[in-house]
């Protein structure tokens, strides 16, 4: 198999002593590391692998032909293997790339034997030099906890599965929608997506990334929502058709080990021939979790296919949810280093993804601040700069890509970068009841909440963990040889919560295309963090933290206060906020009184209209009603609607025809919960 990524150049060097002497007789320049040196902590290290980043000029000359004149003064006495571009494939926009400095990053790979601090020491002398980076591991943020799914019946208990799509195991999924059937959940604990569903269920121009496992991209309920690289589809094998710098990425791309994600390979395994690809795994085999199927489930699996379970983003059952590209960064128990990190945000701004899923990060306790982060992987950072960066906006309808980043499952008083970046999106997880997840890391970096379940002691039921796609067999009919290779699977962790945020950013930019507006990020992370659900006011005395489905620790609340960001994602409030809506929190069963001068002039004589679907969701029985300036509003159910308010000015109250009269009405967002608070919600 020809290697995937086309290196722009490479040299071989020779041996210019053995690795005990070059060891022994470089010394370590701690001066000029410290002023030159980034990156690595104990134990993170990739040995055989050093990034350099050079100056304008020598990169300059590089490109313009001087290769060896450079590569020989920076190399001479290393016992280097290759030298090659730290990006494998030229940017799409060359001019932004150059703005980040990606240009003049480069690897040094060098005998594995060899100390890197030692080939760093003797590298940070050159002039041309200006950073040197040592390579890092990065870390999946999983709990490693898999558990199958076994179909068996379950009745709602208001009698409705409360899905309009007929997929059979939906009814399991409480973190789309949770009346409290769940053994052990609260009503109203759900990502509040039941509602959006009614004014958007994706949109194929969306393409969410994966930065995960690969997607299993032949499963039955993702075969119809995964991205494809139409430039590659009917293309020659072995040529790179569309000129991407990849070859044959039909599908994405395994960062791991340079190799493209394509329907050629199953298993490792040219289809019909026994010979086994030369480099690695482009689908989820038998190697790891199925981790990146089960996140990518949660975000776009297909709704009202008639198979396996619903999605925030999956479509309406019309073949209109959004796409899903496999950025593949782990690989088993392979991980990408930073290099590989960079060149897969890289491609996913220049393959035409607008919002990135990343459910990993750097684990370092070392980092605490945001320029410690950019200190220390300053390749990574350019590279998730050149992808947020609004000249490479991917969707009319956002002016910039978005990254959203799991919190991290730690227990730790703060998010994990790069997540907690302040252009990055963290995710912070609850459980079924909507309170903090024991292992969900917590306070500063951390943005926003989201259902990313837990045990809650009940032996043997996995219930309260998310139920989502698995990465089960790769050919239809075959049998299934452990609990890995599942069709469905129930996990739980930041990484479950992450995807329900990027699920519903990809509903919303869904639904600001159908409306024919178009965001900043900044304007559209804005609307995000504030369309939520109050979590502060049920933070008070301790839960059992179940560590395994016996064993518990009583875990306190109150130091999450004002920690899991601005609190729990409500997808319907989302969409209303992009629709320039407001939305105002009652509480079910109870009678409400909404002071309408915040919204219009409260002395109107209104009429009020509500259309069917909303007074259903809301269980309005009682017609609302306008006195005195105050709407009163009684929702018999968990809920969310929009009432419009009618009325007239400029009549003249006292003769049927004479002075003209203007109409006019304002649309008000209605969410019913099974509690409420005064500030609607938000912290």
């Amino acid at each position: 198999m020809k290697r995937t990524i086309t290196a722009l150049m490479a040299t071989a060097m020779a041996l210019a002593a053995c690795t005990k002497d070059f060891q022994e007789n470089i010394p370590l320049q701690q001066e000029t590391l410290a002023e030159k040196l980034v990156g690595g902590a104990a134990g993170e290290i990739v040995p055989g692998s050093l990034l350099v980043k050079l100056d304008e000029n020598s990169t300059r000359k590089i490109m313009e032909g001087g290769f060896n004149e450079i590569s020989g003064e920076l190399l001479d006495g290393l016992q280097a293997t290759s030298f090659t571009p730290a990006i494998p494939a030229t940017p799409k926009n060359t001019e932004i790339a150059r703005k980040y400095g990606l240009h003049q990053w480069f690897n040094i790979e060098f005998d594995k034997q060899i100390k890197p601090e030692a080939v760093a020491a003797k590298v940070a002398k050159s002039a041309m030099v200006r950073s040197v980076q040592y390579n890092r591991l990065i870390q999946p943020i999983r709990t490693g906890d898999v558990q199958p799914f076994v179909p068996q019946p379950m009745t709602r208990a208001d009698g409705d599965s409360g899905f309009p799509f007929n997929d059979p195991f939906a009814e399991h999924q409480w973190n789309l929608y949770n009346d409290g059937s769940i053994k052990g959940s609260v009503a109203g604990a759900d990502v509040g997506v039941k509602d959006a569903w009614r004014l958007t269920g994706g949109d194929p121009s969306v393409v969410v990334a994966v930065f995960d496992c690969a997607v299993a991209y032949r499963h039955e309920d993702l075969a119809d929502a995964v991205w494809k690289n139409q430039g590659e589809m009917d293309g020659e094998s072995g040529v790179d058709d569309d000129g991407n710098g990849f070859i044959d990425d039909k599908y994405g791309f395994n960062f791991v080990n340079c190799f493209a994600i394509n329907s050629d390979y199953v298993n490792g395994k040219l289809d019909g021939n026994a010979q086994t690809a030369v480099k690695g795994q482009p689908l989820n085999s038998n190697k790891g979790t199925g981790h990146g199927t089960h996140v990518a489930g949660i975000i776009g699996a297909t709704n009202g296919n008639g198979k396996g379970v619903s999605s925030i983003a999956g479509g309406t059952g019309n073949g209109d949810g959004v796409r899903l590209m496999t950025c593949q960064i782990y690989e088993g128990s392979s991980y990408c280093v930073d290099a590989q990190a960079a060149a897969a945000f890289i491609y996913a701004a220049d393959n035409g993804a607008c919002i990135a899923q990343c459910s990993w990060g750097h684990t370092s306790e070392i980092l605490k601040h945001d320029q410690e982060y950019i200190d220390s992987a300053p390749l990574e950072y350019a590279a998730l700069q050149y992808y947020l960066d609004p000249e490479n906006s991917n969707h009319s309808a956002l002016k910039g890509n978005i990254a959203v980043f799991a919190a991290g499952n730690q227990g730790n008083p703060y998010s994990i970068y790069p997540g907690a970046l302040k252009d990055i999106i963290s995710v912070t997880a609850l459980d079924c009841r909507g309170l903090p997840a024991g292992y969900s890391n917590y306070g500063p970096g951390c943005k926003i909440a989201a259902p990313g379940g837990e045990w809650l002691g009940v032996s043997g039921d996995y219930s309260t963990m998310i139920l989502s796609t698995g990465k089960g067999t790769e050919h239809p009919g075959t049998p299934s040889i452990s609990s890995l290779n599942h069709q469905y699977v129930f996990m739980f962790g930041t990484s479950m919560a992450c995807p329900h945020i990027a699920g519903v950013l990809a509903l919303g930019v869904s639904y600001a295309q159908k409306l024919g507006k178009t965001f900043t990020r900044e304007q559209m992370t804005s609307m995000l963090l504030t369309s939520v659900n109050d979590i502060d006011h049920m933070l008070d005395g301790t839960k059992k933290f179940y560590e395994s489905t016996t064993s518990f620790t009583e875990l306190p609340l109150e130091p999450y206060k004002g920690k899991m960001g601005t609190g729990a994602i409500d997808a319907w409030k989302f969409l209303m906020a992009i629709e320039g809506i407001p939305s105002v929190m009652v509480q079910a069963g109870e009678k409400s009184i909404i002071d309408l001068s915040a919204y219009c002039n409260p002395y109107g004589n209104y009429e009020i209209k509500i259309d069917d679907a909303s007074s259903a969701s809301l269980g309005i029985t009682i017609t609302p009603t306008v006195k005195d300036g105050y709407l009163e509003i009684q929702c018999t159910k968990i809920g969310a609607g929009k009432i419009t308010l009618s009325a007239a000015v400029g009549k003249d109250q006292d003769k049927a025809d004479g002075i003209g009269e203007m109409s006019y009405s304002r649309e008000i967002s209605i969410v019913s919960r099974a509690f409420a608070t005064n500030n609607g919600g938000w912290l």
